[in-house]
């Protein structure tokens, strides 16, 4: 018994041919077709997103975050199955499409985030559960890809020098989903135990946020700077030494603060300003 050809007539007929030898010279009109069709693809995933998220905003009941009987009963009965899948994908659809209208909406230049999302229903997906889950960790991920050590650290404390924007055309749910987890439930580094147990805490030594003051610049301004502290620091070192080792153990944030001193200065350096490499805080109220 011959086996039925599942595609219809219409999906094979004569308006979808394999081009021809002499319609894939490689030439400029080649590329310019190629990228129609790119162009055409993104913006008929797009719409149909909006309008899945458009639906489903109209008939999910927001109390108990399930279907109405209505969509139910309709999304059956018009065997949308068959070209959305289960409720669940729909809902993925759905999803993505509310990241564009986030997107459209809360952004100050939206064609070009729009330009650096990926096409995707799954890739979209997860980037609407980071838009839930920080809405600022979002704003970040348009120009580089944070990191953090803690759920708790400040904007600051971020770690994100040298890296690129987590968010592009081409980036992969696997990558969005990992770190979308490592930012949820960072990684903590197991402590090595100390040997002498020196774990009673005796003081704590503050420095005004003056450290970190610069003026547009990048002139340093304010009652203490970067030199000072690290006297003072080696000065406290000093008194610390091989015979009261096993007693008292010294714990500096030096390097976080050096970090973030620089962050500081670099962010009003006015030959990066002037040359565009300063992005300061360019995704602030993106």
């Amino acid at each position: 018994m011959s086996e039925s050809n599942p595609l219809s007539e219409s999906a094979t007929d004569k308006s979808v041919m394999t081009p021809g030898d002499n319609m894939v010279a490689l030439s400029a009109s080649l590329v310019k077709q190629i990228k129609r069709h790119f162009k055409k693809d993104r913006d008929n995933r797009f719409e149909l997103f909006l309008l899945s998220h458009a639906i489903r905003e109209k008939y999910l009941d927001q109390v108990t975050g399930d279907y109405s009987d209505e969509f139910k009963n309709f999304y059956k009965q018009h065997d949308l199955t068959s070209v959305y899948g289960s409720l669940a994908n729909f809902t993925k659809y759905a999803s993505a499409g509310s990241v564009i209208e986030h997107v459209k909406s809360n952004t100050s230049n939206p064609a070009k985030y729009l330009s650096q999302l990926p096409v995707g229903t799954n890739a979209l997906y997860e980037i609407s559960l980071i838009i839930k889950l920080d809405q600022e960790a979002f704003k970040a991920c348009w120009h580089m890809t944070p990191r953090r050590k803690t759920k708790d650290a400040k904007k600051h404390e971020w770690i994100s020098s040298g890296t690129s924007p987590l968010i592009t055309p081409h980036v992969t749910v696997n990558e969005l989903s990992s770190w979308r987890k490592q930012w949820e439930e960072p990684e903590q580094p197991k402590a090595d135990e100390d040997k002498y147990k020196r774990n009673v805490k005796l003081l704590t030594f503050s420095i005004s946020e003056d450290i970190f003051k610069f003026d547009a610049v990048g002139n340093k301004v304010g009652a203490v700077d970067l030199d000072e502290v690290m006297a003072l620091l080696e000065q406290v070192q000093s008194l610390l030494d091989k015979d009261n080792e096993p007693k008292f153990r010294l714990d500096s944030q030096l390097e976080k603060i050096q970090e973030r001193y620089s962050a500081a200065k670099e962010k009003n350096d006015p030959n990066k300003v002037l040359s565009g490499k300063s992005k300061g805080s360019s995704y602030k109220n993106e």
